[in-house]
């Protein structure tokens, strides 16, 4: 069975329910036969933090399908244009109002899911190889996906694992999103070390979410930077929750000052802290830093995982990974899901930074136009196309925010462009910052200049 140890066993808060191994694999295999179709097909899974849509990604995988895990918040108009173009034989989801349309027939769901198949298989059949994919830009409705193999999620599922020294004790809440790479390998590493996991839907904020690390005893906490905020605001200290020893942090950079602060504190509580670096295009992790390295590599994203090697290209700085767990390439069309690995296992991350003597990676900056906001990559370009339509705009990262510099609009306006793409991204309004300039600067080929956007106020 993917993925899928003798020992794990998943709990659900709302319902008070447990499911042990055998349940577990007796449901994926459930939801794997109501897939049963004469060729391999696409499934998109319009997904929560629940134990139906857990067996719906492990079920899709296992019948030998490829599943793409999306957000079931995504908007509307998102969610049609990429079943436009990537036409799945399959879409399943907890809502029934998340109907695809006409081209599908309500068919068999499986436990709390609704499923529709589609009236016909698409000419383009998938790659044999292909069992995942993953969106590389949060909330945007972008239609490139991560093309990820059976392999790739295995790999750095167990890289992880060992990673962290994880093994069957361990209790994990979820804590991050399941359609987000670094969500989904919480519940893969987890899976593998045959684990207890909590699959809880609750916000960081309610009190339901720590109330359910207290009475289920949760070991481990999984947070971007913009958790770590949060959390410091609530004070672990102050929730009670004092079976909590394992804090894990990636999805950007989070402040030193705040990293030293937590390692100290799990210390004290005789806990550990490990900082990681990923990409979803590496399908989850691609270094951690142990804990017992702290404070003294304060800074690092830590080591390459277990199976990876890291290096630096010397002209650009850019950070190279090579490793099983990066992915065959990428998706943009219905088309591209028949491709095989363009790859080859090496990964340019965008990423500038260094490696110290001891293999530990400093990042120093990003080439690419992508900024992590509350965890989520967004890519600026495309956030700048949804805003050009009133006016030239250009997009910076901030900081956990988007720095948005316009030649029209004010006040009023700003705050309907805020409140417009807080709707359409599902992203808090404090993500972005509007700024009127008078005109944008440009560089020698007419391009926006953005290093010098600050001085343009």
């Amino acid at each position: 069975m993917f993925l899928i140890e003798p020992g794990a066993g998943l709990h659900d808060p709302q319902s008070n329910q447990t499911r042990d191994y055998p349940e577990i694999c007796s449901a994926v295999e459930s939801f794997g036969e109501a897939l049963a179709s004469p060729a391999k097909s696409l499934v998109f899974l319009f997904c929560r933090n629940t134990l139906p849509c857990v067996y719906a990604y492990l079920g899709s995988i296992e019948a030998g399908h490829a599943v793409a895990m999306l957000d079931e918040a995504l908007a509307a108009e998102f969610r049609t244009r990429l079943i436009d173009l990537y036409q799945p034989e399959f879409v399943a989801a907890a809502d029934a109002s998340l109907n695809p349309g006409a081209d599908y027939d309500a068919a068999s769901g499986r436990e709390g899911l609704f499923l529709w198949r589609r009236h016909s298989h698409a000419a383009v059949l998938p790659h044999p190889d292909l069992a995942l994919l993953l969106s590389t830009s949060g909330s945007t409705g972008t239609p490139k996906f991560v093309r990820l193999t059976r392999r790739n999620v295995d790999s750095n599922a167990r890289s992880i694992r060992a990673g962290l020294g994880i093994d069957g004790d361990e209790r994990p809440i979820t804590s991050l999103p399941l359609h987000y790479s670094y969500g989904l390998s919480v519940l893969n590493s987890h899976l593998v070390a045959g684990a207890k996991i909590v699959v809880s839907n609750a916000g960081l904020m309610t009190p339901d979410f720590w109330n359910t690390v207290r009475d289920q005893q949760c070991t481990s906490w999984a947070g971007v930077p913009y958790s770590y905020q949060i959390l410091k605001r609530l004070d672990l200290d102050k929730l009670n929750v004092p079976s909590l020893r394992t804090l894990t942090q990636a999805g950007g950079r989070l402040h030193t000052d705040l990293v030293a602060q937590f390692h100290a504190r799990m210390i004290d509580r005789g806990g550990r802290l490990f900082v990681m670096y990923g990409q979803t295009e590496a399908t989850a992790r691609i270094s951690i830093l142990p804990s017992h390295m702290l404070p003294e590599k304060l800074g690092s994203a830590g080591q390459a995982i277990a199976g990876g090697v890291l290096s630096v290209d010397p002209e650009t700085s850019e950070i190279r990974y090579q490793g099983p767990n990066v992915m065959m390439g990428y998706a943009e069309s219905r088309q591209d899901l028949m491709l095989g690995d363009v790859m080859g296992g090496v990964l340019p991350t965008g990423d500038l930074g260094y490696l110290d003597a001891d293999g530990c990676l400093f990042l120093t900056g990003r080439r690419k136009r992508d900024a992590k906001v509350f965890g989520l990559r967004l890519n600026m370009d495309e956030v700048e196309e949804m805003l050009r339509g009133y006016g030239p705009t250009a997009v910076i990262a901030g900081n956990e925010k988007l720095v948005i510099y316009c030649e029209h609009g004010d006040t009023v306006a700003f705050t309907q462009y805020t409140k417009d793409l807080s709707s359409l991204l599902k992203l808090h309004a404090g993500a972005f910052e509007f700024h009127r300039v008078h005109q944008l600067p440009l560089n020698a080929n007419g391009k926006i200049d953005y290093p010098k956007l600050g001085s343009a106020l």
